[in-house]
């Protein structure tokens, strides 16, 4: 299993995740017992997010896959 967290921006549409990855599972839980609010939920690897990268980064669903917006072009990040 991978040790890899995630958060939504809470929107249906255009909706972004951002990607925290772990070392260890300890460091992991760590950081979730830490949180305050529990934003940080454990990566299901189920369903629609079956597909996502566990590498840290911010996220977008488009075409049936996330796609990494660091690598994504402005206009192209405007209609998602």
């Amino acid at each position: 299993m991978k040790n890899s967290i995630m958060k939504s921006n809470g929107k249906v549409k255009g909706e972004r995740l951002m990607v925290k990855s772990f070392k260890d599972a300890d460091g992991m839980h760590k950081f979730l017992n830490a949180q305050n609010n529990n934003d940080w939920r454990v990566n299901p690897q189920a369903g629609i997010f079956a597909s996502l990268p566990h590498k840290s980064g911010h996220y977008a669903y488009a075409g049936g896959a996330w796609h990494n917006i660091k690598g994504l072009d402005l206009t192209i990040l405007a209609h998602l």
